[in-house]
């Protein structure tokens, strides 16, 4: 599997058609500007990254019901991360709104998270 940074735009690099393309939602500054990087990749599958409980700049200034029409309407996302998970609960919601064909990817990154590896996996 190869995954591409969103980054790999600001230079004038052609993707390799089998790359999933990564799109870290801290650096997208609204929904539009979301789209237009959707509309621009529809011949890759995506892996959409939403951090989420973030300490550090930069953050993204909506939300995942916001978020929710886009994911429906673009069947080439594939995979959707989100960051700071330390339990199963904080997974819940995802699994209840994001559709079925995405794979949902815990982004483990605290020590209650290892933990509750066993539990989130």
């Amino acid at each position: 599997m190869l995954i591409v940074s969103q980054n790999l735009t600001n230079y004038e690099i052609d993707l390799p058609q089998d790359a999933i393309f990564r799109v870290n939602l801290a650096w997208v500054n609204n929904l539009k500007e979301l789209e237009v990087i959707l509309g621009k990749h529809r011949s890759h599958k995506i892996f959409l990254d939403l951090p989420t409980n973030r300490t550090k700049p930069p953050n993204n200034k909506y939300g995942i019901d916001e978020l929710i029409p886009i994911i429906k309407s673009n069947q080439n996302i594939r995979y959707f991360s989100v960051s700071n998970i330390n339990s199963v609960d904080d997974l819940e919601m995802y699994f209840n709104i994001i559709p079925k064909h995405i794979v949902i990817i815990p982004k483990i990154e605290s020590v209650e998270g290892v933990s509750n590896i066993k539990q989130i996996t």
